[in-house]
Protein backbone atom coordinates (compact mmCIF):
# COMPACT_ATOMS: atom_id res chain seq x y z
CA UNK A 1 0.00 0.00 0.00
CA UNK A 2 2.88 2.37 0.77
CA UNK A 3 4.42 1.54 -2.57
CA UNK A 4 1.21 2.56 -4.31
CA UNK A 5 1.03 5.80 -2.32
CA UNK A 6 4.67 6.56 -3.15
CA UNK A 7 3.99 5.90 -6.84
CA UNK A 8 0.96 8.21 -6.80
CA UNK A 9 2.89 11.00 -5.05
CA UNK A 10 5.82 10.64 -7.46
CA UNK A 11 3.43 10.71 -10.41
CA UNK A 12 1.86 13.91 -9.09
CA UNK A 13 5.32 15.42 -8.62
CA UNK A 14 6.31 14.58 -12.20
CA UNK A 15 2.98 15.88 -13.52
CA UNK A 16 3.43 19.17 -11.61
CA UNK A 17 7.02 19.53 -12.87
CA UNK A 18 5.87 18.88 -16.45
CA UNK A 19 3.03 21.40 -16.09
CA UNK A 20 5.50 23.97 -14.77
CA UNK A 21 7.79 23.18 -17.71
CA UNK A 22 4.98 23.81 -20.19
CA UNK A 23 3.91 27.01 -18.43
CA UNK A 24 7.36 28.60 -18.29
CA UNK A 25 9.33 27.28 -21.26
CA UNK A 26 6.33 27.54 -23.57
CA UNK A 27 6.10 31.24 -22.78
CA UNK A 28 9.83 31.78 -23.32
CA UNK A 29 10.76 32.15 -19.65
CA UNK A 30 13.38 30.28 -17.63
CA UNK A 31 12.16 27.02 -16.07
CA UNK A 32 10.78 27.62 -12.58
CA UNK A 33 8.81 25.31 -10.30
CA UNK A 34 5.59 26.70 -8.81
CA UNK A 35 5.75 27.36 -5.05
CA UNK A 36 3.20 25.87 -2.66
CA UNK A 37 1.88 29.29 -1.65
CA UNK A 38 1.02 30.20 -5.23
CA UNK A 39 -0.86 26.92 -5.76
CA UNK A 40 -2.85 27.31 -2.52
CA UNK A 41 -3.60 30.95 -3.30
CA UNK A 42 -4.92 30.05 -6.75
CA UNK A 43 -7.07 27.21 -5.39
CA UNK A 44 -8.47 28.93 -2.27
CA UNK A 45 -7.66 32.65 -2.05
CA UNK A 46 -9.77 33.33 1.06
CA UNK A 47 -8.26 30.43 2.98
CA UNK A 48 -4.75 31.41 1.92
CA UNK A 49 -5.31 35.00 3.06
CA UNK A 50 -6.66 33.90 6.43
CA UNK A 51 -3.79 31.46 7.03
CA UNK A 52 -1.18 34.08 6.17
CA UNK A 53 -2.99 36.66 8.31
CA UNK A 54 -3.07 34.25 11.25
CA UNK A 55 0.65 33.51 10.87
CA UNK A 56 1.49 37.21 10.76
CA UNK A 57 -0.77 38.08 13.72
CA UNK A 58 0.61 35.45 16.09
CA UNK A 59 2.66 36.46 19.10
CA UNK A 60 5.37 33.92 18.26
CA UNK A 61 8.31 35.87 16.86
CA UNK A 62 9.65 34.80 13.48
CA UNK A 63 6.72 32.49 12.74
CA UNK A 64 5.85 34.18 9.45
CA UNK A 65 9.19 35.63 8.48
CA UNK A 66 11.34 33.58 7.83
CA UNK A 67 9.63 30.26 8.72
CA UNK A 68 6.20 30.70 7.12
CA UNK A 69 7.52 32.56 4.10
CA UNK A 70 10.08 29.83 3.50
CA UNK A 71 7.48 27.06 3.78
CA UNK A 72 5.17 28.82 1.33
CA UNK A 73 7.99 29.31 -1.17
CA UNK A 74 8.97 25.63 -1.39
CA UNK A 75 8.40 24.17 -4.87
CA UNK A 76 5.33 21.91 -4.91
CA UNK A 77 6.87 19.32 -7.23
CA UNK A 78 9.90 18.88 -4.98
CA UNK A 79 7.74 18.63 -1.85
CA UNK A 80 5.62 15.90 -3.47
CA UNK A 81 8.77 14.05 -4.57
CA UNK A 82 10.23 14.31 -1.05
CA UNK A 83 7.00 12.93 0.44
CA UNK A 84 7.07 10.05 -2.05
CA UNK A 85 10.68 9.27 -1.12
CA UNK A 86 9.85 9.44 2.59
CA UNK A 87 6.93 7.05 2.18
CA UNK A 88 9.01 4.71 0.02
CA UNK A 89 12.09 4.57 2.25
CA UNK A 90 10.18 4.24 5.52
CA UNK A 91 8.02 1.34 4.36
CA UNK A 92 8.31 -2.00 6.12
CA UNK A 93 10.66 -4.44 4.40
CA UNK A 94 9.85 -8.14 4.17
Amino acid sequence: MRGLLAAILMGLALWRAAADWQATIGQGYAYRLTPIGQVIEAAAPETYASVIGAWKATSVPYLWDPVGATLMSLPLALVLAALAALVWFTRRRR
